[in-house]
């Protein structure tokens, strides 16, 4: 081997005489220059170390192998020496390529994830989880992430618009009372107005119904034979708590005693027939075509309460025999009754009429029949007088005189006054 230019060390080796000039750079470290003509062997040496080390070998040191293979520098730095130390340490050197790609493997390899992904996982139809590369993980927890960032962005600017919200919230703002009415009092007016107006009218329905101190007393004060008498009343309250249901009782009890009263009316003292008293007037109307019957009690009429007439029916017979029958409605009206105005223009006036009346009055269980009789005529002058007199001495006479056979009359009026002395 030629003599290496600018070289410190002797690098010759045992070679053929062929020879290739070294164009790769300086190798400083192992004494090669640029443009030195180096045996074919040792070009091929340094080629291989080339490919391991890369392109430059300018930057090449063996303190790196010696460090990986935990071994000493060589005493004396010459291509022989890194040869032998190579050869030494080929094992340690592949025991380290192999971890490192290992290593590599692992790191870009395409295996599954077996760890417990929590709310990322997800399953089959049949609820099996399904695999997950390390890719896909890397890609889910990126995704999730930048979710969570815009949700993160979306609430920090919530956050910053209630802030400003609250910022701008007037602690000494005043609230307009709540209007409204009641049954106190119907006008709309405001709570604290309202307020006042109860309290008032509880107070004065305090002082007339009493304070709840004197219901209570007052409650107290319930006869205690009570319930004997009327507990088994549907609805009595055997131990009234207030006065509603002290008022519920006294109202079962006041129906109790009306029933009783209301039997004792219809039963012990009812009226009888003999009770029932009976009087009628009877005169001609003012142009004598008429008879007008009237029952009062100036005349004798007396009905008790629950009795009412059951059909009574009259008769009214002339001189000649000839008669007119009517219905009537006998009713007790104290002087300002119904009357029955009956027409006699088919009778003979010039004498008596007979009328007889069959009265009928009774109650749903009560039947009594009575026969009333009276006479009435027409009047025998021409004419009627009024007289009237005043309480302080004055007094008045109206005449009805007959102007003609139709009974047309015409009153007159004489006045007359006297003054006490």
């Amino acid at each position: 081997m030629n003599k290496v230019n600018n070289c410190a060390t002797d690098n010759s080796l045992p070679t053929p005489s062929s020879s290739v000039i070294w164009n790769g750079g300086d190798i400083e470290y192992l004494g090669i220059c640029n443009g030195d003509s180096l045996n074919t062997i040792i070009w091929e040496i340094v080629t291989k170390l080339q490919e391991v080390a890369g392109e430059d070998l300018s930057s090449f040191d063996i303190d790196a192998l010696l460090d990986i293979c935990n071994q000493k520098a060589p005493s004396e730095t010459t291509l022989t020496s890194i040869l032998e130390l190579i050869r030494d340490n080929q094992v340690c050197l592949k025991d380290y390529i192999d971890a490192l790609d290992e290593r590599l493997n692992d790191l870009f390899g395409e295996s599954e994830i077996n760890v417990n992904l929590k709310c990322y996982a997800q399953f089959d139809n049949l609820g099996n989880s399904l695999s997950i590369t390390r890719d896909q993980l890397d890609q889910l927890i990126i995704d999730n992430l930048c979710n969570h960032k815009q949700r993160i962005e979306s609430l920090e600017g919530n956050v910053i618009s209630l802030q400003s919200q609250i910022n701008n919230i007037d602690t000494t703002a005043t609230v307009d009372e709540l209007s409204f009415g009641t049954c106190v009092n119907s006008s709309v007016l405001p709570t604290s107005t309202q307020v006042i107006n109860t309290s008032q009218a509880h107070c004065d329905l305090e002082e007339s119904t009493g304070t709840p101190a004197d219901i209570s007393s007052a409650l107290a004060n319930t006869p205690s034979d009570l319930n004997a008498e009327y507990g088994l009343i549907t609805g009595w309250i055997l131990v009234p708590a207030n006065w509603a249901e002290d008022y519920n009782n006294m109202k079962l009890m006041v129906e109790s005693m009306r029933q009783d009263l209301t039997f004792i009316k219809n039963n012990c003292c009812a009226a009888t027939c003999d009770d029932v008293a009976l009087g009628f007037t009877a005169v001609y109307n003012e142009d004598n075509t008429g008879i007008i019957i009237k029952f009062t009690s100036g005349a004798g009429t007396s009905i008790p309460t629950g009795f009412e007439d059951k059909g009574s029916t009259g008769t009214i017979t002339d001189i000649d025999g000839n008669t007119e029958t009517f219905t009537i409605d006998i009713v007790d009206n104290f002087n300002n009754g119904n009357e029955t105005e009956v027409l006699v223009t088919g009778l003979n006036g010039n004498g008596i009429l007979e009328i007889d009346i069959t009265a009928k009055i009774g109650t749903d269980t009560l039947n009594c029949e009575k026969c009333l009789h009276k006479n009435v005529s027409q009047s025998a002058c021409g004419y009627c007088e009024i007289c009237a007199e005043g309480s302080d001495g004055s007094s008045a006479v109206v005449i009805y005189v007959s102007s003609s056979s139709s009974a047309v009359y015409s009153p007159s009026t004489t006045t007359t006054t006297t003054v006490g002395i």
